[in-house]
């Protein structure tokens, strides 16, 4: 498998420290991981050919519409979306 090919989590969040811990920990564990502090970022982001999900704890300051769900569907975008309240844990 090829780096490109590689799984990739998409960790989505308006704090940069957690940002850097969360990818600290996928990386801890052999997941490539890509950081970006609000969905606008990563929806405009093209998506790699491998298999890849974005990675939330929360709907912070996203969007003023229903969320990342809501705009990936729009976006026509297919993907299965990790929500984790436990990030929430550290704030």
């Amino acid at each position: 498998m090829t780096s490109a090919d590689a799984p990739t989590v998409f960790v989505i969040d308006d704090d940069a420290a957690m940002r850097a811990a969360i990818q600290g920990l996928l990386k801890s564990v052999g997941l490539r991981s890509e950081t970006f502090g609000i969905a606008h970022e990563f929806l405009h982001r093209k998506r790699p050919d491998g298999p890849s999900c974005p990675c939330s704890g929360r709907e912070p300051s996203w969007s003023q519409r229903s969320g990342l769900s809501a705009q990936l569907a729009d976006a026509g975008v297919q993907i299965p979306i990790i929500s984790s309240p436990v990030m929430e844990i550290f704030r």
